[in-house]
């Protein structure tokens, strides 16, 4: 018998069990999770969502993305959900275990920070690489060009890419969904992002908690992963070997086993 998946406005569902949400990076898409819905899917209610669509405003914070997270959450009946994060999907996870910790059973947090950081940029291949890949973006290049470009990208592990197998997935994935949500999205998460100061209030999140990091990650450095499971009670760690700051797509079999065998670890 094959897994029950049911599509809603803004999300998709696979299989049955404990809720798992799902949120994606700052693009926003839930086709991010395409390799979780399959590997999760089996033990696990598993929600991939996409990020809300606003227009870009000056007030805007991440309750207002958390709330949208919720908003998922109850058109489901989910009363509570484990919440895995990627990114920007991190933060939103951390609002919501922060400031609804009713709502949240345990909490993943992929590759992701509790304030803005510089990370890696300097004078260095990782800000050279990461330059390179807003012109893979130059209207005027066909797609093999920017294909090519993006695994010069990875190859060096510029922006969000790196130099695993799997980058040519994420390739694939940016550009077909990389700048679906548009500039004014993009804007608007930036603004929330940059508001972001949940550094004094780690101590307060109270459910079991993995931090995951893929270790080619330029963008969320190593110290940055340390000290934000360090400020979680009884926080634990993941590294995945290969993988950069998009390793659920990239290196999605050690990311999968990863979650679940912490998954079981902490009772669910």
């Amino acid at each position: 018998m094959g897994v029950e998946e049911k599509n809603g406005p803004g999300y998709v569902v696979r299989g049955e069990g404990v809720p798992v949400l799902m949120l994606p990076g700052m693009e926003g898409c839930k086709e991010f999770w395409r390799n979780q819905l399959e590997g999760l899917s089996h033990r696990y209610r598993v929600v991939a969502c996409d990020l809300a669509r606003r227009r870009p405003a000056l007030s805007s914070t991440m309750s207002d993305y958390a709330a949208d997270a919720l908003r998922i959450m109850d058109s489901l009946g989910l009363e509570k959900a484990i919440v895995v994060g990627e990114s920007f999907g991190g933060m939103v996870a951390q609002q919501l275990a922060i400031a609804h910790r009713e709502r949240v059973l345990a909490l993943v947090l992929c590759n992701t920070m509790d304030r803005q950081r510089r990370g890696g940029f300097g004078l260095n291949m990782f800000t050279l690489a990461t330059l390179v890949h807003q012109f893979a973006f130059l209207p005027f290049l066909s797609e093999a060009q920017r294909k090519r470009l993006l695994g010069w990208v990875g190859k060096h592990r510029g922006f969000i890419m790196d130099p695993s197998p799997g980058n040519a997935d994420l390739v694939e994935y940016i550009l077909e969904y990389g700048t679906a949500c548009g500039p004014g999205c993009y804007l608007d998460r930036m603004i929330a992002a940059g508001k972001i100061r949940f550094t004094d209030r780690l101590e307060s999140i109270s459910v079991p908690t993995l931090v995951l990091r893929g270790v080619e990650d330029r963008l969320v450095s190593p110290g940055t992963a340390v000290e934000l499971a360090g400020r979680i009670p009884g926080a634990q760690t993941a590294l995945i070997d290969g993988g950069g700051h998009c390793c659920p797509h990239t290196v999605p079999r050690a990311t999968n086993e990863a979650i679940l065998r912490w998954l079981e670890r902490v009772g669910y």
